[in-house]
């Protein structure tokens, strides 16, 4: 297993874009949806819950992103 493999891999699957697009919008959003008066435990739960509805939602632009990479590198 090369770097380069590994590269591809991770780059050309459809479930490393959908946690990026999860983690990407659990980041920006997180502040809006948080309340002020909100604990520790409490920012954790709502982070991860955003994450995993960002990654249920992100099925198809997922998709068309991989699509479009494996169009610019065929044979990868």
């Amino acid at each position: 297993m090369t770097p380069a493999y590994l590269f591809f891999y991770l780059l050309l699957s459809d479930d490393t874009w959908r946690l990026v697009i999860g983690v990407s919008l659990a980041v920006i959003l997180g502040p809006y949806l948080l309340p002020l008066d909100q604990t520790g435990m409490g920012i954790y739960v709502m982070f991860i819950t955003t994450v995993v509805i960002g990654w249920a939602v992100s099925k198809v632009p997922s998709r068309w992103i991989v699509r479009q990479l494996k169009l610019l590198f065929p044979g990868r």
